[in-house]
């Protein structure tokens, strides 16, 4: 793969995973588009690395989304990340008696974000991929998805639904012959803002986004990031067993 060659899109690209994504895409010699969700954010990401081109996408908005389609440069594009996410930490068996002031649950959003916006992005753009010599598409699901934990039910099941996506995309590209292949990342707890104050063992995502980008450059149908590759062996010893270590995290 030749970095200098590739024009890369990565969505939630202003923070976390993303921003080093973006980052390390630059030092290798990419070209990068990359998106946030509110003006702060984009002004204070265009400060920090000009020579990105910063968008505006709220994924979960099918308006938005079309915006941004018809925002991107003219440029070929061979590189698709679909990184951007939410997170809600959830007790389906108590939070619902607390006032909604205290807590809001926003189970559409959630799915919005994490699935129908990543899907949806992809419908939009695989016209554009297609026309490329080559192309790449990668998901960046979690660890969550081969196996959930309990304090975020929706969350899990949104990476799990991206995860399949992904699968069955990949089948009907390679049937229909296209040059693009579908990737999936599999990052285990990751230290992001998303994460603050939870989990222990957490992997920075400077080291997440350096093992993605090695494994998108290898070709990796699934890449698994840290201690996922150790989730998956465990998972094919005893489903029962992995399924234990996850659940209680």
């Amino acid at each position: 793969m030749n970095w200098h060659e590739t024009h890369a899109l990565v969505t939630g690209g202003t923070r976390g995973i993303g921003l080093e994504l973006v980052t390390q895409l630059l030092a290798r010699g990419a070209k990068v588009t990359a998106t946030g969700t509110t003006d702060s954010s984009l002004a204070e990401a265009r400060d920090r690395l000009p020579q990105v081109t910063w968008l505006p996408l709220n994924q979960a908005d099918s308006s938005s989304r079309e915006s941004f389609i018809q925002a991107l440069p003219a440029q070929g594009m061979s590189l698709v990340i679909h990184n951007a996410g939410v997170q809600q930490m959830r007790d389906w068996t108590s939070d619902w008696t607390k006032p909604q002031a205290e807590v809001a649950f926003d189970t559409s959003s959630e799915m919005a974000v994490n699935f129908v916006g990543p899907a949806e992005l992809t419908r939009l753009l695989l016209p554009r991929l297609a026309r490329e010599k080559s192309a790449r598409i990668v998901f960046i699901t979690s660890g969550l998805a081969l196996a959930p934990k309990s304090s975020s039910p929706v969350y899990c099941a949104s990476k799990a639904a991206v995860r399949s996506f992904a699968k069955s995309l990949r089948a009907q590209v390679n049937q229909a012959g296209w040059r693009i292949l579908i990737q999936e990342a599999l990052p285990p707890l990751v230290d992001t803002d998303m994460t603050r104050g939870r989990g222990k063992g957490k992997i920075s995502a400077a080291t997440a986004a350096s093992q993605i980008l090695t494994g998108v450059a290898k070709g990796r149908a699934e890449i698994d990031v840290g201690a996922t590759a150790l989730l998956r062996f465990i998972l094919r010893l005893s489903p029962a067993l992995g399924e234990r270590i996850m659940i209680g995290r």
